[in-house]
C-alpha cells in the first residue's frame, strides 16, 4: 500500500514538472521585416496624444504577451495588490508604456472575443483600464502556428471623467469595425462623446470613421442649452446613415425656469472611399452638414476662444466663459428653426417674445437674425 502511494506522489510531480518545463518552451520571437516596424499614430481623440496604433508583429509566449497571459498576470495583480512590471511586455509590442508601466490594484482587464479581421477565427481584444482615468484596447489574432499571436494593434483613451470608455462591433461594407466610444470633453455645463470605428488590416487597426456621438452644452446663467444624441439608423453595402437628435431647452437658473422647445433631427450620411480606405462625410445626401454637427455638438474651431483650460486635446471652461464656450450652436439653431421662431416674433407679447428679444442679442448676424428681429420691430 505505501509503495502504491509512493508511486502516485512520483507520478504527479513529474507530470506537474514536466507540464512547468513545457509550458516555458516557446517558438523564438519573430525578428523578421516586422521587428523595425515604426509606430504609427492615429486619430481618435487627440491626434498626438489620445489614440495610437501599430503596425502587426509576430511575438511569441516567451515574450509575455499572449493576450490571456497578460490578462491574467494584470488581474491577479489586481487581486493581490502586489504591483507588476508590464514595461518589457508594452516595448516587445512596441507600444508606450505610459501610463501602464506598472500595474497593481488599480488595473483590470476584461477578455473580449469578436470578428474583426475576416480571416477564419475570432479576434480577442483586451480592455484595460486604470482606476477612472486611462484605459487601453488591445487587440491581438492568432499567428502562424498554435503558439502564436499576432498583434493587431491598440488604442488609448486617457480622459475618463464621467463615463469609462466602451466599445461595441459594428457590420457594415461588408466587414466588421471595432466601434470604441469616449469622453472627449468636459466642464461647467459642458460634456462630450465621440466614437471612431476601427478596421483590422494587415497593417494593424486603422480609424475609418470618426464623429461627435453624444454631449451637452448648458450656458450660465441663462440662455439656449441644448443637448444631442447620434444613432446609426443604416448600414448599407458602403454606406452609413446617421441620425443626430437634437434637444433645445431655454434656461434661466437665476429663475429656476427650464423649458423644452424644440426637437430637432439631422441626418448625416458617410460613403465608403475606396482611395483612402475610409468613410467620408457625403455633403449631398446629409441634411446638415458636418461643419454644423460640429457646432451643436460644441467642437472647437479653428478660431479658438482665449478663455479656458487645455488638456489633452480638449479645452475646459468655467461657468464665468460661458459665453465663450457657446459657440456657434445658436447659429445652428436658428437656421433649422427660423420657420417656429418667426411665429413668436409675430404673435402676441409674451415670455416668449421676451426671451427670442434677448436671445438674439448673444447671436451673430444672419440673415435668419436679421429677418426676426425685422418681425419683432413690427406692431
Amino acid at each position: 500500500m505505501l509503495k502504491r502511494i509512493l508511486a502516485i506522489v512520483l507520478g504527479v510531480t513529474a507530470a506537474a514538472f514536466l507540464s512547468a518545463l513545457a509550458s516555458t518552451v516557446s517558438e523564438p520571437a519573430d525578428t523578421g521585416s516586422d521587428s523595425t516596424t515604426g509606430q504609427e499614430i492615429v486619430g481618435l481623440f487627440d491626434s498626438t496624444v489620445a489614440a495610437q496604433t501599430t503596425k502587426p508583429s509576430l511575438v511569441s509566449n516567451h515574450a509575455s504577451v499572449s493576450p490571456f497571459e497578460l490578462a491574467k498576470t494584470i488581474n491577479d495583480a489586481r487581486r493581490t495588490d502586489i504591483g507588476v512590471a508590464l514595461e518589457p511586455t508594452w516595448q516587445a509590442l512596441r507600444i508606450d508604456p505610459r501610463p501602464f508601466e506598472n500595474c497593481a490594484g488599480d488595473c483590470e482587464v476584461n477578455i473580449f472575443r469578436h470578428e474583426l479581421d475576416g480571416r477564419p477565427g475570432l479576434e480577442v481584444v483586451l480592455k484595460l483600464t486604470q482606476s477612472f482615468n486611462f484605459c487601453r484596447y488591445l487587440v491581438f489574432a492568432r499567428g502562424g502556428n498554435h503558439h502564436e499571436w499576432k498583434f493587431l494593434g491598440h488604442v488609448d483613451h486617457d480622459f475618463n471623467r464621467y463615463q469609462m470608455s466602451r466599445h461595441r462591433v459594428i457590420f457594415a461594407n461588408g466587414r466588421h469595425f471595432l466601434v470604441v466610444r469616449g469622453q472627449e470633453g468636459s466642464g461647467s455645463g459642458f460634456a462630450l462623446y465621440r466614437e471612431t470605428w476601427y478596421a483590422g488590416t494587415a497593417d494593424g487597426l486603422k480609424p475609418v470613421l470618426s464623429y461627435p456621438v453624444n454631449g451637452q452644452t448648458y450656458p450660465w446663467p441663462a440662455g439656449l442649452g441644448r443637448a444631442f444624441k447620434a444613432q446609426v439608423l443604416r448600414t448599407t453595402a458602403a454606406r452609413i446613415i446617421i441620425q443626430y437628435t437634437v434637444t433645445y431647452t431655454t434656461l434661466d437658473y437665476v429663475k429656476d425656469e427650464f423649458n423644452r422647445i424644440l426637437v430637432n433631427r439631422h441626418r448625416a450620411v458617410y460613403n465608403w472611399d475606396d482611395p483612402s480606405r475610409t468613410f467620408v462625410f457625403d455633403s449631398k445626401r446629409s441634411s446638415v452638414s458636418e461643419a454644423e454637427v460640429n457646432a451643436i455638438a460644441n467642437i472647437e474651431s479653428e478660431e479658438e476662444p482665449p478663455a479656458g483650460t487645455r488638456i489633452g486635446g480638449t479645452t475646459f471652461y468655467s461657468m464665468s466663459e460661458a459665453k465663450a464656450f457657446v459657440g456657434g450652436g445658436y447659429e445652428v439653431f436658428l437656421k433649422y428653426n427660423s420657420r417656429g421662431l418667426m411665429k413668436i416674433a409675430r404673435g402676441r407679447e409674451s415670455k416668449q417674445k421676451a426671451w427670442l428679444r434677448q436671445f438674439l442679442s448673444e447671436c451673430a448676424d444672419t440673415p435668419e437674425k436679421r429677418n426676426l428681429l425685422t418681425a419683432l420691430q413690427q406692431k
